[in-house]
C-alpha cells in the first residue's frame, strides 16, 4: 500500500507499505533528511536549564486513507497561501509508538493526543481553553519549548501582547507569531499559532532522551 510523507522541506513523497495499519516510517541516521530533521530539532534547544537531548529515532508521518484527506486540504493551502516552514508541536502519548524503528502503529486511546493527531489531522476542537494568542495549534521554532508540552506569500502577524479571546489570526493574516521579550513582546521564546485544521500537518516524530 503506498502511504505519503511530507520530506522536511514540506515536499510529499510515496512510500509502499506491506502493512496498511502503519502510521511512521523509520528515518534511517544515514539518510539526509534525518540529519536536516535532526539538526534542526538540536539547533532549536535553546532552554538554558534544560540539557541537551539525544535523539534515538526519527520517522516520517505515513498518511493513508484519513490522513491523506488531511494531507490534501493542506497541500491545497499550502499551495494557496505559501511559506511553509518545519516547526515543532510538542504533545502527549500515551502509548509505546514510536519507541523502536517497529512500533508504527497508532494506538486508539482517546487520551493519546500523538495517535489522533497521526490518525487524521490536528483538531481545532482540542484547542479549547485559556491561551495567550486564543484557541489555536501552537508550534515553534524552539524544540525545549515544544518539549514542555510533551508528558503565505503568508503573512504571520506579530503579537507584542497577549489577546486571551483570539478566534483567527487578525485581517490581511494567515497566522500570528509572538514576539520575544528582546523583540518586545511577552514571551521567552518564539511560537506560531494557526486558527484552521489545513494550516498545519505532521511530517516526522523526533524521539529523544535526556
Amino acid at each position: 500500500m503506498l502511504h505519503a510523507a511530507l520530506d522536511a522541506t514540506g515536499h510529499v513523497h510515496f512510500h509502499t507499505c506491506y502493512n496498511s495499519a502503519v502510521n511512521l516510517i523509520h528515518v534511517p541516521q544515514t539518510d539526509e533528511e534525518y540529519q536536516i530533521i535532526a539538526q534542526k530539532f538540536l539547533d532549536g534547544w535553546k532552554h538554558p536549564h534544560k540539557t541537551k537531548p539525544t535523539i534515538k529515532n526519527i520517522f516520517y508521518v505515513a498518511y493513508s486513507s484519513n490522513g491523506l484527506t488531511h494531507l490534501g486540504k493542506f497541500s491545497d493551502y499550502s499551495n494557496k497561501v505559501g511559506n511553509t516552514q518545519m516547526l515543532f508541536h510538542g504533545t502527549r502519548r500515551a502509548c509505546r509508538i514510536a519507541e523502536s524503528p517497529h512500533n508504527v502503529t497508532a494506538c486508539s486511546r482517546s487520551d493519546c493526543n500523538l495517535c489522533n493527531i497521526l490518525r487524521g489531522s490536528y483538531n481545532m476542537e482540542r484547542a479549547k481553553g485559556a491561551r495567550m494568542f486564543g484557541p489555536g495549534i501552537y508550534s515553534t521554532l524552539v524544540s525545549s519549548k515544544a518539549d514542555d508540552y510533551s508528558t503565505i506569500w503568508t503573512i504571520s502577524k506579530t503579537m507584542y501582547e497577549a489577546s486571551h479571546d483570539m478566534q483567527h489570526a487578525p485581517h490581511l493574516y494567515n497566522s500570528v507569531t509572538a514576539a520575544t521579550y528582546p523583540e518586545g513582546g511577552k514571551v521567552n521564546y518564539h511560537e506560531a499559532v494557526v486558527y484552521r485544521e489545513d494550516a498545519i500537518c505532521a511530517n516526522a516524530i523526533v524521539v529523544y532522551s535526556i
